[in-house]
């Protein structure tokens, strides 16, 4: 796991945020709740038919050994979704999952922000409000993908459009990750027992909080 990972995990347990730690760990417990109960909780955001296997823009950028895809279904078509995708991000609207645990207790925007609708190659998307570093943006095709990955170029996270048909589009989040060469039963058992299972939670919150503010605007 990259140092900047367990460096904004300690701040976020001493205390080195505005949001206080009772609030975290409230946070952090219904997180835990939707870990511990994935067999059920997964359901909403599971991948169907072909998409775990199909392949999705960026998964060239990283020859990965491991990788899941989770997705979920919206009402609304990619044009009313890729606002909400392209604001994304610490210092801008957030990360729309559990916003105590990754955006300072900040509350997750509600409105597409049109003044946050400009990402690019390159721009650094923080960690949380007071990092500097954060995730690298990988690629952008508006309307389609967004892919973002780690500085050192072990993981991609891509957001990928999907349309079902004219009213109903898919949207699919996958992580490829490429181990630490020179302890890779190490890299791997760390990913799969801890951090795998704490991406799906958030992952799991910001795909529904995603759906639920492009469909009520949609209606």
């Amino acid at each position: 796991m990259p140092q900047e990972h367990v460096d904004v995990g300690r701040r976020w347990l001493t205390g080195g945020d505005s949001t206080s730690l009772v609030d975290r760990l409230r946070d952090a417990l219904m997180l835990a709740a939707v870990i511990v109960t994935s067999a059920v909780s997964r359901r909403p955001v599971r991948p169907l038919g072909d998409e775990p296997l199909r392949p999705l823009p960026g998964d060239e950028l990283v020859p990965a050994e491991l990788q899941w895809t989770h997705g979920v279904t919206i009402r609304g078509g990619p044009a009313e979704i890729w606002p909400w995708l392209a604001q994304l991000g610490c210092t801008r609207a957030g990360w729309y999952s559990y916003d105590r645990l990754d955006n300072d207790g900040v509350p997750s925007a509600q409105r597409i922000v049109p003044e946050l609708q400009h990402v690019a190659v390159g721009d650094i998307l923080p960690w949380t409000p007071v990092d500097a570093d954060g995730f690298v943006v990988r690629a952008v095709d508006p309307e389609r993908a967004l892919v973002m990955g780690d500085p050192d170029g072990w993981l991609t996270w891509a957001l990928v459009l999907d349309p079902v048909d004219a009213t109903t589009t898919r949207l699919l989040a996958r992580v490829r990750i490429r181990p630490a060469r020179q302890d890779a039963l190490t890299s791997r058992l760390a990913v799969r027992l801890g951090w795998r299972p704490v991406h799906f939670g958030m992952q799991r919150r910001q795909l529904l909080n995603i759906k639920r503010r492009v469909e009520a605007g949609t209606r």
